[in-house]
């Protein structure tokens, strides 16, 4: 049944909730970029339609209403129409279903989708695995086991991602050689003859490793039948992917234990208390 506005709206206050008047005619600017990896981050802030609060597009869903009146994900910020945004997690997008929080901003009856929360998680754990088809074009991905730690030798990698069911001795292997570099005790044990300290101002750090897909899922993207390791160079991809796994992490964990990204990547991160 579509839900009806809340009598007590705010509209026009302080507290009013804010859509955008949606996305800019080709070659404009505005709260949605532009980049080759079509990412919606950059932009003023927005204030969530459930919370209030005012965050980065980056952190954030926007939802726009169909002809027939239907909360919809517009996970890419693109779709045509007036928008409303909702901080990424999914806590906070049940509360903004379940409250009331979509007739509100857009001032007119809808109908919000039973599990809109897992929908907006199934779109964002898509759009991930499209963004690594795109980086194996671009040269950007390296694949296999003894590839991934050949490439951990030569540079610093932007993202290592270790498949769901992969096997705990080959992970182990892999993360042992990242550690033996790039963290912060270069003496500790490992299994490599080869490996050497590659000179890096971010020696210390060790590189975040995704763990949040399976073998299968990878491998449907990247025309294999499983996909492992993987290891995504740094550079412009691998940026935009890691914000997009900053939203992903607002439904599901996305980062190996101990291996998450430095700082500021962790958007929508479930350990935030955001409601």
């Amino acid at each position: 049944m579509p839900a009806q506005p809340d009598s007590d709206d705010a509209v026009g206050g302080i507290d009013a909730p804010e859509t955008d008047a949606g996305p800019p005619r080709a070659g404009k600017g505005g709260v949605f970029a532009s980049s080759k990896a079509d990412s919606p981050e950059g932009g003023p802030e927005r204030r969530c339609i459930a919370t209030m609060q005012r965050r980065s597009p980056a952190e954030m869903i926007r939802f726009v209403i169909s002809p027939d009146g239907v909360v919809t994900p517009d996970i890419a910020a693109r779709l045509p129409g007036r928008g409303g945004w909702v901080t990424a997690t999914r806590e906070v997008i049940e509360l903004a279903a379940t409250r009331g929080a979509f007739p509100r901003a857009f001032k007119r009856q809808v109908t919000v989708p039973t599990g809109l929360a897992d929908q907006v998680e199934a779109l964002l754990a898509r759009r991930c695995i499209d963004m690594l088809g795109m980086a194996k074009r671009a040269g950007d991905l390296v694949l296999g086991f003894e590839q991934v730690r050949e490439a951990i030798r030569e540079v610093r990698p932007g993202c290592l991602i270790a498949a769901t069911d992969a096997s705990e001795d080959q992970r182990s292997k892999v993360l042992g050689l990242a550690k033996a570099i790039y963290g912060p005790d270069l003496d500790d044990d490992h299994d490599d003859e080869a490996w050497e300290p590659v000179e890096s101002e971010e020696n210390g750090q060790l590189p975040p490793v995704a763990g949040c897909f399976s073998g299968v899922e990878l491998g449907m993207a990247l025309g294999r039948e499983r996909v492992i390791h993987a290891c995504l160079k740094l550079g412009p991809i691998a940026h935009a992917w890691m914000g997009e796994l900053g939203r992903l992490s607002g439904f599901r964990r996305v980062w190996l234990p101990g291996w998450e990204p430095a700082s500021g990547s962790k958007t929508g991160s479930r350990d935030e208390n955001t409601i």
